[in-house]
């Protein structure tokens, strides 16, 4: 077994939204007294609509357990995050983020981009950021309901690429809708051991990925705020993948490869749809994502073969034992520690599956070889039980149980072992 504590500093705030204001005449330049600075929620320097500058830091470590049969190595503790960044607005209509992960040599910068509004309807973002693609994806991991994210959406769904989208909303967040072409990378990557859920999957070549999400009750007076609430999101995407063993890699948790890459030659094809309600101090999420790659000429008679697929999915609840509102994975305890209460204490549970395969079997029996017609499968059923504690709108303590069956039991972190437990915890500071 491996316990995992983790520590987090980040200083966030809330998503700019100023109110746009006609710019400063010659004879009208801001005096001093428009300046103002302060320090929490997080440090920032502001004057009126003209500009805003605030910091960002996130300092995160993990401290894993896993059962030492599948490990015989110590508790692993590591530096998980070590990110510093500034973001904020121009004038009202610019806003812009440059944020830097100093743990990660290889490629340390996370979201680097400028944002133009012109309306609510539409805004254009330009420079590096999360592909619009999978609920679970999108979520920050400081404002997630578990310690990792879906396995699902860190293997399948694309992670962060340089592009530019154009997005926006209607009606508050009734209807919203993000199209972006980005450029992928040029070939796969290694991963760390521990996936990094900031990452997510990888895009090789130039991609394209939309999403639209819709509130069809929010309209619905007569319905309660609970069901009124209820959103459903769509993905699609699609991009090239270059001739190779480029197929998605199927990791567990931690990192054990249980189904290998296989030759892929073609486009790769993303789709996607998910629903979310918040209640009161409850919530539920659910998702199925899926990516199939072509294998042009693969075969080894050069022949095409049949797709090879990596579907998941998942469903999650959540309730807030102490009767807090959550409002989008957003928790704020009504009685904070130190200030004479307890804090907020949340109850968590999660089911996925993550799974790979061939579209088709042509006829033949199932191989492991990547140039297999019909591929030998494998898949990952997870149950993550979880309990967070809110101390105050800075601290939160995080604590996972993870339970993982694979299918093959010749290919698991123990031949022949198919289930297995492992522990995680997180402890954020958001300043």
């Amino acid at each position: 077994m491996r316990v995992c504590l983790t520590v987090v500093l980040c200083l966030t705030t809330s998503p700019l939204a100023f109110a746009q204001s006609p710019p400063p005449t010659a004879e009208a330049s801001p005096a001093p007294s428009d300046v103002a600075a302060r320090v929490l929620p997080s440090p920032q320097i502001r004057s009126g609509d003209r500009f805003t500058i605030e910091l960002i830091t996130k300092l995160q470590t993990d401290f894993i357990q896993v059962d030492t049969e599948l490990d015989g190595n110590a508790d692993d503790f590591d530096w998980r995050r070590r990110r510093f960044g500034v973001r904020g607005q121009v004038f009202g209509w610019l806003s812009y983020e440059v944020e830097r992960e100093f743990r990660d040599k290889a490629d340390p910068w996370r979201d680097v981009y400028a944002n133009a509004k012109v309306n609510d309807l539409l805004e254009v973002r330009a420079g590096l950021f999360k592909v619009p693609f999978s609920l679970d994806n999108l979520t920050g991991s400081t404002s997630h309901d578990f310690v990792y994210k879906s396995v699902a959406a860190r293997t399948i769904s694309p992670g962060r690429d340089p592009g530019v989208q154009a997005w926006g909303r209607s009606d508050g967040r009734r209807f919203t809708y993000f199209v972006g072409v980005f450029r992928g990378a040029d070939e796969e990557t290694t991963h760390d051991a521990v996936l990094d859920d900031d990452k997510a999957g990888e895009s090789l070549g130039r991609t394209f990925s939309a999403r639209v999400t819709v509130q069809p009750l929010d309209a619905a007076d007569r319905l309660p705020r609970a069901l009124r609430n209820l959103e459903f999101g769509v993905n699609g995407g699609s991009s090239t993948v270059p001739e190779g063993l480029n197929g998605v890699r199927g990791r567990s948790v931690f990192g054990f490869e249980f189904f290998a890459p296989v030759y892929v030659k073609g486009h790769r094809v993303r789709a996607g749809a998910d629903a979310a309600l918040f209640a009161g101090p409850t919530s539920v999420k659910a998702e199925w994502i899926g990516a199939w790659d072509e294998r042009r000429d693969q075969g080894l008679g050069d022949e095409t073969l049949p797709d090879v697929f990596s579907r998941g999915w998942y469903t999650s609840g959540t309730w807030l034992l102490t009767g807090e509102r959550k409002e989008d994975s957003d928790v704020r305890p009504r009685r904070p520690i130190f200030q004479g209460g307890f804090g907020a204490v949340e109850a968590a549970v999660r089911f996925e599956r993550l799974s790979f395969g061939s579209s088709s079997t042509n006829g033949e029996p199932a191989f492991a070889n990547p140039r297999a017609a019909h591929l030998l499968g494998n898949r990952d059923d997870i149950l993550t039980m979880g309990v967070t504690w809110y101390l105050n709108r800075w601290f939160k303590l995080q604590t996972n149980a993870i339970h993982e069956t694979l299918d093959d039991p010749e290919r698991t972190p123990l031949t022949g072992v198919r289930g297995y437990w492992s522990y995680v915890s997180r402890l954020q500071f958001a300043f």
